[in-house]
Formats: C-alpha cells, structure tokens, sequence
C-alpha cells in the first residue's frame, strides 16, 4: 500500500487541530488560531519523522508524550504547574474519548471510517465531554459552598450539613437576624417530641401559631411571613437557638474555620434537598463574616 506524506501530514494536522481546538474549549483557554496551526503542524510532522526514520525510540511513550506536551506549549500559554497539568490531562481524555468512539463507529459501519464518520466522531466527543466537564465544575461550585452547621439548643447539639443559598434574604421583621432554613426531622431531638409534634400540627393546620406560642410560652419562638415563586404569605415557625456555629469545611472538621452564626432556625417540614445532600438552606451574608475572620487574621499575622 502506498502513502502520500502529504495525505498523511494533512490527516494527522486536521486530528491534531480538533483534539487540541476541543481541549481549548473544554478548559476555557483563549483559542489563538496561529498557535494550533503551529502545533498541529509539530504533530503531524513528528507522525511523518516517525515513518520515515523508522527508529524504534520514536514511538517510545516518553518520546510521545514529550511531543504531545511540546504541542500543548506551543497551543496554549498556561502559567503553572497545575494548569499545564490540567490542560495535559484534558488532552489526553479527549484524545482516548475520540480513538474508542471512532473504534466504535469503526465496528458499526463494517470497517468503512469516513471523513463523516469521523466528523460524527469528533462532534459526539466534543458532546460528550463538555457534558462531562460541565458537571465536574457544577459539583465543585457546589461544594464550595456546602457548610457544617452545629446548633445547640437546651443543652443537645445537632451537627448538620447546610448549603449557602445566594437567594435566601428570609430575616426574622423583629430582630432583624437571617434565617437559617432546616428540614425540622434533622434536628428532632434537639426540639423534644412534644415541640416536633406541635410544629408538624401547625403545618398540617391541626393548631393555629397563637396556640403553639401559648403552649411552648418557655421557648423562644416565631412565626414569620414569607413569599416564594409558587406561593405568598405562607407562614414558617421559627427558633432561637442558643448558639449556631458554621464550619467552612465539612471534609476536614479539625482544621475547619468556625464562626458563630448570630441567626435563627426556621423549621422547615419538607426535604431542603430532593437529592438528601444536605438539610439546610443558609444565607449568604455568612460568605461575608468567613472573609472578615480571615481579614481578622491576616491582620493578626
């Protein structure tokens, strides 16, 4: 069988140009069209060096990755240890996302690999993976605001996971404090049996608030009025915790920062999260105070 090289060189360019054009998008770098041309043309040159050498230390994986990592350079300007890492690691997925649906579509289509065939390819990778990294970064968003919440009520603690909700501006009219939303089964026995009970009848319009104040006159309740998208002046009992204190990382809990919340707790009688990862809704001012205590300490430093 007889190769053009210049067939070659422009097969193995376009592949370099795309694998390296999807990688760009997929980790947000500024696609500069004269550097990928650079390195793809590297690439595909080093295919052609390869065929026409014919040494067998130029397909060594070490020889290729540096190639692969020298395409990368000239592609994209990443300052760091780390980004060059991620960008290399991004290649590398794409690149075996790309050969195993190729292989695939190879065996489906009778061995007949066309100029669509890969194009179908290379569009469903580039689906696939954005996809992919899209979810990665929601979980990391997510849990970059995920928070271990202690509340401490008539001498019982509860230790419960919470999640900074940016919309969450409920306060409490009187005293002007934010409102920490908490699914009430989650802190059941810091409350008592007969409290839960009570706070479960008003909800299920069993007792009016007059009747659940009057009755628990020796605990420090509220009732607060609030809107949401589906409904309006819908009625929440709340509690005044004797302290609540917020830890901002709930991985690591004996080197965790804490600071003490100065809110009340708004029982809440459904789920906060359908999918159960956490148990309270909290407010963003907290998002404030974590950076006053570290301002706090670099000062002291």
């Amino acid at each position: 069988m007889v190769y053009y090289v210049e067939y070659v060189f422009a097969e193995n360019f376009i592949i370099d140009f795309i694998l390296l054009f999807i990688t760009g998008k997929l980790v947000k770098k500024g696609i500069i069209y004269k550097r990928l041309i650079a390195a793809s043309a590297v690439g595909a040159l080093y295919v052609i060096l390869t065929a026409y050498i014919a040494e067998a230390f130029m397909t060594y994986f070490i020889v290729k990755f540096s190639v692969s990592v020298l395409m990368l350079m000239i592609a994209f300007d990443c300052k760091g240890v780390l980004a060059n890492i991620r960008v290399i690691i991004c290649f590398y997925i794409t690149s075996l996302i790309m050969v195993g649906i190729i292989t695939g579509l190879y065996y489906f289509t009778y061995s007949k690999v066309t100029v669509s065939v890969i194009v179908i390819s290379f569009f469903t990778g580039y689906v696939a993976l954005s996809f992919f990294f899209k979810e990665i970064k929601l979980r990391q968003e997510k849990s970059n605001y995920m928070r271990t919440v202690a509340i401490g009520l008539s001498g019982r603690s509860k230790s419960i996971k919470g999640f900074i909700d940016t919309g969450n501006e409920l306060s409490d009219p009187l005293t002007g404090k934010p409102v920490i939303v908490v699914n009430i089964q989650c802190i059941k026995n810091i409350l008592g049996d007969e409290l839960y009970t009570s706070v479960l009848s008003f909800y299920n319009k069993e007792k009016s608030y007059e009747e659940i104040l009057s009755s628990h006159s020796d605990i420090n309740l509220r009732i607060i009025r609030f809107n949401t998208i589906s409904s309006k002046d819908e009625m929440m009992v709340c509690i005044i915790p004797d302290d609540i204190e917020i830890m901002d990382n709930v991985n690591k809990k004996d080197t965790a920062k804490k600071i003490t919340a100065d809110a009340i707790i708004g029982l809440y009688p459904k789920k906060i999260s359908q999918k159960e990862d956490y148990d309270a809704l909290l407010f963003n001012k907290i998002l404030e105070w974590e950076l006053e205590q570290n301002n706090e300490l670099v000062n002291v430093c």
